[in-house]
């Protein structure tokens, strides 16, 4: 990958974890701004390894083992296809470096206001880059930090999408609007639905956490909130699926215009 943004220059405390699965681990292996210290792997696994990734040029451990040697190292996970690797979480840039590499003509960001359930923020790292969205920005407090469930579930997103973290809100809208940006929220109970809704080139669309939907404090901030129609039976989609059907239909509107 693109060298970015600068390694730290040691490691951090209590910043290690594995990540585990096979689009995972390339993705770490592949990425220079991450720092890796032990691979291990199948015989399998590694058959599979050798024909993307050039092993010869790391020189951190690497090993092989069994199926149930691996799973004794993750805990008991056994959804990991014979493979992991321990590295540092990654180091992210600030915000005003972090959209200095956005698109500065089209571009389109998701803000994550205080999501707790690493599984549904790796999904959405994944749609993030199958949608090819610049980045992702999260709230520093009251949200998941980057681990195993999240890496994994992410597939190869969270090591492509680039992503940063805030600790006021407010003050990240500020800047973003400074940047040309136009900000809309996802709310079930939006007025206009996205169908109806003409996007600017520069967008970033807000999604609220799991239990509690948008904040207020968020609401005010956006430009506008709007929502996705649904079935009048079911009461709210997945943040998830919103994020995937959200980013499908922004993307087609600034993207290929």
């Amino acid at each position: 990958m693109k060298n970015r943004f600068k390694k730290l220059p040691k490691k951090r405390q209590n910043s290690d974890y594995w990540i585990y699965g096979h689009h995972a681990v390339v993705s770490a292996l592949m990425n220079d701004n991450r720092i890796k210290y032990e691979l291990n792997f199948t015989i399998e696994a590694e058959k599979k390894l050798i024909q993307e990734v050039n092993m010869q040029k790391f020189t951190f451990s690497k090993r092989r083992k069994t199926r149930d040697e691996i799973e004794n190292l993750l805990g008991g996970i056994s959804n990991h296809q014979g493979i992991c690797l321990k590295v540092e979480k990654l180091s992210v840039p600030m915000l005003k470096e972090f959209l200095n590499y956005c698109n500065k003509e089209k571009s389109i960001i998701v803000l994550l206001d205080q999501l707790e359930d690493s599984q549904n923020v790796g999904a959405i790292f994944r749609s993030a880059l199958a949608f090819k969205l610049d980045g992702i920005i999260i709230t520093q407090d009251n949200s998941v930090t980057e681990n195993s469930f999240l890496t994994k579930a992410a597939s190869s997103g969270v090591d492509k999408v680039p992503f940063t973290k805030i600790k006021n809100i407010g003050s990240c809208i500020k800047i973003l609007k400074e940047r040309g940006y136009w900000i809309y929220g996802l709310a079930m109970r939006a007025g206009k639905s996205i169908k109806e809704t003409k996007f600017p080139e520069k967008v970033v669309i807000v999604l609220g956490s799991e239990n509690k939907g948008l904040r207020k404090i968020t609401t005010s901030l956006c430009d506008e909130v709007i929502k996705i129609k649904i079935n009048d039976d079911l009461d709210s989609l997945n943040v998830s699926n919103t994020a995937a059907i959200a980013f499908y239909a922004i993307s087609n509107s600034v993207l290929e215009s």
